[in-house]
């Protein structure tokens, strides 16, 4: 499958995920929004990363996409502290948006 026959469901994908980013903002949030959190976003960053590998102009964001994807792996998580987490999930949301604007509707 190409990049184009995938862009709406990736694009779904990476907003949901920017979203669920923008109410990690919250620490009154369950402990379990956050598992779901690392779920979402290693699955969205993956899967980005996977359809953007052939594409020739998307090639550039493989790399960041992987390194996002070991950082919110929710199989060894990444010790840092709240705030470095705070900053992380706002800078991946907007990253997510950016990319989600990059596909036609």
């Amino acid at each position: 499958m190409t990049l184009e026959t995938n862009a709406k469901k990736l694009k779904i994908v990476l907003l949901l995920a920017a979203l669920m980013l923008c109410f990690a903002v919250f620490p009154t949030m369950p402990a379990v929004f956050f598992i779901l959190l690392k779920w979402t976003v290693c699955g969205a960053a993956v899967y980005g990363a996977w359809n953007f590998k052939e594409d020739a102009r998307m090639k550039r964001h493989v790399w960041p996409l992987a390194v996002l994807a070991l950082i919110f792996n929710p199989f060894i998580p990444a010790p840092l502290t709240p705030l470095l987490w705070l900053v992380l999930a706002l800078g991946t949301a907007i990253y997510f948006l950016t990319l989600s604007k990059k596909f036609p509707s």
